[in-house]
């Protein structure tokens, strides 16, 4: 088994979380609407793919957004409210993910692949975590997200790109948690895992590592 030399990580759902319940009660009360619509409307195409692609901003897209959700609310005031306040939440770090994050980078290069925005960034910068990496490879910059298989060559070259060096894709490590984009990494020939906790991932780890 070729160990591997490289780290890739998506951000969402693995080194962040989000907690859409928090609007619940605000969406009940006032709109009469169950959680989860808000995201619904916010990651179905072709909006959520064109921001994600760098075709809008985020700063556009929530205006979309809010007009989405306030075409089909009783209240489109109260709709246009909550989507602003839903917009304004980072996510929550997922303090295991970047105890392993940091524990890899001390031997090894570590980048993120996330389907972002033009906040990407800025979120991570405000997480406190942007220095984490070798290079946050970001959809909306590369113009292709996951888990288009262009995604994955685009994101291979500015590994390689960054290291100055090939990099052989299987020497790639990559952890998602969404079973898509895992296939398609694995399509691509990375060694990929799909992400279900930072416990499972360690062991994961360990025992390719051991090998």
């Amino acid at each position: 088994m070729v160990a591997s030399q490289v780290y890739v990580f998506d951000i969402d759902g693995v080194i962040r979380t989000f907690t859409p319940e928090r609007m619940a009660a605000r969406l009940d009360a006032e709109l009469g609407l169950p959680v989860g619509v808000i995201e619904d409307a916010a990651f179905a195409d072709p909006l959520g793919r064109d921001l994600v692609e760098g075709r809008m901003t985020r700063a556009e897209w929530v205006d979309e957004l809010a007009e989405i959700v306030a075409g089909a609310a009783r209240d489109a005031d109260a709709a246009r409210s909550i989507v602003a306040e839903w917009a304004t939440d980072i996510g929550q770090l997922i303090p295991e993910t970047l105890e392993l994050i940091d524990e890899l980078r001390q031997e090894h290069p570590v980048f993120a692949l996330t389907n972002g925005t033009d906040r990407t960034t800025h979120e991570l910068d405000t997480h406190g975590i942007a220095d984490r990496f070798h290079r946050v490879l970001n959809s909306h910059e590369i113009g292709v997200a996951k888990p288009a298989p262009d995604c994955y060559a685009r994101a291979h070259a500015l590994i390689e790109q960054t290291l100055g060096s090939a990099v052989s894709p299987a020497s790639v490590h990559f952890t998602d948690d969404l079973s898509a984009n895992i296939e398609a990494a694995a399509q691509f020939g990375w060694r990929a895992v799909q992400f279900t906790d930072a416990a499972a991932l360690r062991s994961s780890l360990a025992a390719e590592l051991a090998s």
